[in-house]
């Protein structure tokens, strides 16, 4: 395996590093940290699929930092697109034409689309959340209407309109996570909410394989049309989806993107599909729109989309769009909106991910995954089922002695109504940890995989052998006591 050759820090470096984690205890603004709490580490180092800790700790990204990580951390090509940048032209309005943001739409028009001409236009601007508003904004300027329809189990982002959209209890949570609770903030503005198109616990009350109607229409699709239609149809501007839906962990049925695409085509709403974290080859394909045979109207890309190299988000918009925002002037400017690192960072991934063939690289590492999340799951009671493709794979966990989750409400769960559970998640993390892979928690039964796409097998084997040992460790975890109820 490649790791960092960095050693511990030591005299004048070490002197540094313990400064600078002292400042940052004291001065910086904390999140998902309780107060007093102390960060995860003092980080020194990364290159590949490898993230080096001041005390000499190696740990391998199998969750790619939230996802974030393309071509992995520090690469090459990146890096000195990074520099070139910087020597070149540092910084300009997004007035401006410059090499790196033409280049960079270029590629993301014609490149990663398989073929396909739908797409018209890029947007960049600062980061997914910038993305997700500017989405939303275009689709209401578009159609001029004001709702925007969002679903169950789902994250766009923490600013105004992206908050008002995600309806994840775990994020939401995040933002009202504070004394007293008596917070006041974006999400708890409305929008329009429909059922999540999660088959493994149906908001509705289905099972899978018996939930269509007589035009094959799933039941989760048929009340998202209802929901649209009782707000209005008139005053509809757009749905907002993910197909892997990271913040709700699961992918969604194979039949919905096309009876999505079908419902929104027919209403006249716009489709606007975030792949902030699924984008960028995660899935196997360039987009995880890719694998249904349908386009959106808006993709939403982030995250890998610059390897995180450089702070950037992207709306992919198609021609039909792109053409009508071509006939007027639209002023919606921002300060970093094509800034030229953050582009040439983009650019420099996607040119990495065509010249490496890190899209077919994640599809057949998937199919390695897939055997190998198999076996372990054949062994291990703990560990119930799990489904994902290329480098994006949701695990769920349950309590092997009685086959339940260990936390009852699983994706609906709410600290402030369902008090403090045994997590599987948060343990694993733990155990992972301990033995030198880096994972995080999300939800209290479910874990995402996602490493950089540039992971190779022989490292992809240390980190699931790693799971398979903190998975033992979690076989052995005493009953909780249950009730099985879910909301």
């Amino acid at each position: 395996m490649t790791t960092p050759v960095e050693a511990a820090p030591s005299g004048d470096d070490a002197e540094r590093i313990a400064q600078a984690a002292d400042w940052d205890s004291r001065f910086a603004m904390h999140v998902h940290r309780p107060p007093g709490g102390e960060a995860l580490g003092t980080a020194v180092g990364a290159a590949g699929s490898w993230l080096t800790l001041a005390d000499g700790t190696e740990l391998l990204d199998l969750h790619g930092q939230y996802m974030s990580m393309g071509v992995g951390h520090s690469h090459p090509r990146v890096r000195a697109a990074l520099h070139k940048a910087v020597d070149d032209l540092g910084y300009c309005v997004d007035l401006f034409a410059h090499e790196g943001k033409g280049r960079a739409a270029k590629l993301l028009v014609e490149d990663t689309m398989e073929g396909s001409d739908w797409a018209g236009r890029v947007r960049f601007v600062a980061s997914g959340t910038e993305a997700v508003e500017t989405a939303l904004m275009m689709a209401r300027i578009y159609t001029g209407r004001q709702v925007v329809v969002t679903r169950q189990l789902a994250h766009h982002g923490w600013t105004e309109g992206a908050a008002a959209v995600s309806t994840s209890t775990i994020n939401r949570g995040d933002y009202f996570d504070l004394p007293e609770g008596r917070v006041r903030n974006v999400v708890v503005q409305h929008a329009p909410i429909a059922p999540a198109p999660f088959c493994a616990d149906c908001p509705l009350g289905k099972t899978p394989g018996h939930c269509k109607d007589a035009n094959n229409t799933l039941a989760c699709v048929r009340e998202t049309e209802r929901t649209i239609r009782s707000v209005g149809v008139h005053n509809v501007a757009g749905f907002i989806t993910e197909l892997y839906n990271a913040a709700g962990a699961y992918m969604v049925p194979p039949e919905y993107p096309a009876q999505i695409r079908e419902m929104t085509e027919r209403l006249g709403i716009v489709w606007i599909d975030d792949e902030v974290v699924a984008g960028v080859g995660r899935t196997g394909k360039w987009w995880a729109f890719q694998h249904y045979g349908v386009t959106p109207d808006i993709v939403v890309a982030g995250k890998g989309l610059s390897s995180s190299a450089a702070p950037v988000g992207a709306c992919i918009i198609s021609r039909k769009i792109s053409d009508y925002f071509d006939t007027g002037i639209w002023t919606a400017a921002g300060s970093f909106h094509g800034h030229p690192l953050s582009v040439a960072a983009v650019a420099a991934t996607l040119e990495t991910v065509i010249e490496e063939d890190l899209v077919t690289h994640a599809a057949e590492l998937g199919e390695h995954v897939r055997g190998r999340l198999t076996e372990m799951m054949s062994r291990h009671p703990s560990f119930d089922n799990f489904e994902g493709s290329g480098l994006a794979w949701i695990l769920n966990f349950v309590d092997p002695a009685t086959g339940r989750p260990w936390t009852p409400t699983d994706r609906w769960y709410d600290v402030t109504a369902d008090g403090d559970t045994f997590k599987p998640s948060e343990f694993l993390t733990e155990e992972c940890v301990k033995r030198g892979v880096l994972l995080f928690p999300f939800l209290p039964n479910s874990m995402h995989l996602g490493p950089p796409l540039t992971i190779t097998r022989e490292e992809l084997d240390f980190g699931l052998d790693v799971l398979d040992e903190a998975l033992g460790e979690l076989d052995a975890q005493p009953t909780e006591a249950v009730d099985g109820q879910g909301h």
